[in-house]
């Protein structure tokens, strides 16, 4: 382009369709036979995402469109309800009506569109499809036929669009669920009183899946009950709910995110109230954790293509910005952080269509739930400096609002690193996990045979030093200091960071050797991965960086090139 004037953004084109190492991954995880209509309905989804959706989405975060609680109606009755205002609510209700619940029969396909959601950020939407997805499937799985019957037509109806929510969060305890004060008693007739005060109520629409201590129940986890607490009870009157504030929020800040109280109010317990912790960690938690991470690479997609679209129309000296291996670096570090990601992410998800959310099998069941807190964590921990890093491609215009996306995405995405978890309790998790289970043991054996299938003269260099960080791991982190407390807690993020690195890298390299037919893409992107995760002392004269600049172009626009793959 001749001047800034000139700027062409991405709106209106299609985000599914300008993905090609997405179609490329969803290619080798869905069937031949399924996979024409579900790549139709995602070229559908990418083309809503990247036209009125995106418009919609941008409305609704601005100041005046932003949501409100309304206490009483305009005769003074007592409502108690958040206006999420008109932009807000026509999105989400063509978002349900599109079908993202309830169209997909597979988990791949169904996290394939949320993924393409995320494109917008947050918009006021990702949260209650998050929540409404988990809250169906607790009701399916552990319900009661009353619940099933009444609520889940519902939570899927574009009457009632993404209206289901989670209240766990109070001022005792975030992560900490056992410190939870609210109190559930048992009424008699079959429903529960619940009283006590949520302190981060997200997507405070219409059906709220509430944590609440079981009365007279022992402290600590065991004694939390899950509860279904509508907003208006069947007979029509307003349950005993309400609202005390708004969150002035850094992030998502087009989603109400609230303060709520519970008064007696009426809630009715999904499943066994003594299996409440349980019930919540594997149909609502955990699924929202698998939203998470499908949604930070999402960001992380939009936030690359931003940046490379911003590059290559951008003249800065007398050439493109795409043009100068500094700029070119940095967008291919963002590919192949969003390659690890994804790869991850999607490959958990396969697992989960393959076994189910909750695998009968104990040691299937632990290594899914290993995979979807590293997901998580790995895909929200590396997410905000990957956004900031696009802005800064794009220098001042980075950071202003009307201008792209991506001030929006950097403020969404330090939202994405504190919701269902921050890092450190994560990484505990998978550490306290590890020790009770074959965990590790799985995890040995996953590594293993995905580097069986790299052929023997691929990714050479790559593959030794892979081999030396295995070994450094086993002799540095041995099964037997995980039971040292002190030890564990202190090294917790440094040992699930290189598990999820050296499993990430082995899953690159096992598709980039059956994709090397096609495109040796994927194949340096994971030798360039390797050189940036697994430190070497060859920082300035490894080969991976010539064939980086030699093959820039082709890596950044994602078109396939062929390239010796042997010595890198």
């Amino acid at each position: 382009m001749s001047g800034l004037k000139d700027f062409r953004g991405l709106e209106g084109s299609n985000f599914f369709e300008l993905d090609a190492g997405f179609q490329s991954l969803l290619g080798e995880l869905i069937a031949d036979d399924k996979r024409a209509p579900v790549f139709e309905s995602l070229a559908e989804c990418g083309t809503l995402v990247a036209g009125p959706w995106d418009e919609l989405a941008r409305e609704a975060s601005r100041h005046e469109n932003l949501p409100k609680i309304i206490k009483l109606d305009r005769v003074g009755n007592p409502t108690e309800r958040v206006d999420f205002g008109p932009i807000s609510r026509r999105l989400r209700s063509e978002v349900a009506e599109f079908g993202v619940l309830t169209r997909p029969s597979t988990e791949l396909h169904k996290f394939a569109l949320v993924y393409l959601l995320a494109h917008n950020g947050e918009a006021a939407m990702n949260c209650g499809l998050s929540c409404t997805d988990g809250l169906i499937r607790v009701i399916e799985a552990k319900g009661s036929d009353f619940l099933r019957q009444t609520y889940l037509p519902r939570l899927r109806s574009i009457n009632t669009p993404l209206a289901g929510a989670q209240f766990v969060t109070e001022q005792s305890g975030g992560s900490d669920v056992g410190a939870i004060e609210s109190v559930a008693t048992p009424r008699g007739d079959g429903t529960w009183s619940i009283t006590g005060e949520k302190w981060f109520c997200s997507n405070p629409d219409e059906f709220y899946l509430v944590a609440a201590r079981v009365a007279g129940a022992q402290p600590g986890t065991r004694g939390i009950g899950v509860f279904l607490v509508p907003r208006v009870l069947p007979d029509g009157r307003l349950n005993s709910v309400s609202f005390v504030r708004l969150k002035n929020k850094l992030g998502t800040q087009s989603l109400p995110t609230a303060e709520m109280a519970f008064n007696e109010a009426t809630g009715f317990a999904i499943g066994d109230p003594g299996d409440g912790f349980k019930t919540l960690m594997n149909y609502v938690i955990n699924v929202s954790r698998v939203h998470n991470a499908a949604n930070a690479c999402g960001f992380l997609h939009r936030a690359f293509i931003e940046a490379r679209n911003y590059a290559r129309q951008r003249v800065a000296f007398g050439n493109p910005l795409a043009s100068y291996p500094l700029i070119r670096q940095t967008l291919i570090t963002m590919l192949e952080t969003l390659w690890r990601n994804r790869l991850l992410t999607f490959k958990t998800i396969a697992l989960i269509d393959q076994n189910g959310l909750v695998p009968v099998d104990e040691s299937q069941a632990m290594w899914q739930r290993f995979l979807i807190n590293l997901a998580k964590y790995r895909t929200a921990s590396s997410l905000t400096d990957q956004v900031k890093e696009a802005i800064l491609i794009c220098g001042a215009n980075g950071i202003v609002e009307d201008f792209s996306v991506l001030p929006r995405l950097m403020r969404d995405s330090m939202v994405i690193e504190t919701w269902e978890g921050p890092h450190n309790t994560l990484c505990l998790q998978i550490v306290r996990d590890a020790m009770r289970s074959d965990l590790l043991d799985r995890w040995h054996a996953e590594v293993a045979r995905a580097l069986d299938h790299w052929p023997k003269w691929f990714l050479s260099l790559t593959r030794t030093r892979m081999d030396q960080a295995k070994l450094e791991l086993e002799d540095g982190a041995p099964f037997d200091r995980l039971f040292d407390g002190e030890w564990a807690a202190a090294n917790a993020r440094r040992l699930v960071d290189r598990l999820g690195t050296l499993l990430e890298l082995a899953w690159m390299g096992e598709l980039a050797s059956q994709l090397l037919d096609r495109s040796a893409a994927l194949a340096l992107l994971t030798s360039f991965a390797r050189f940036r995760l697994l430190a070497t002392d060859r920082l300035f004269n490894h080969p991976i960086l010539d064939e980086i600049l030699e093959n820039a172009d082709s890596l950044i626009d994602e078109k396939p090139f062929m390239a010796d793959c042997a010595q890198i």
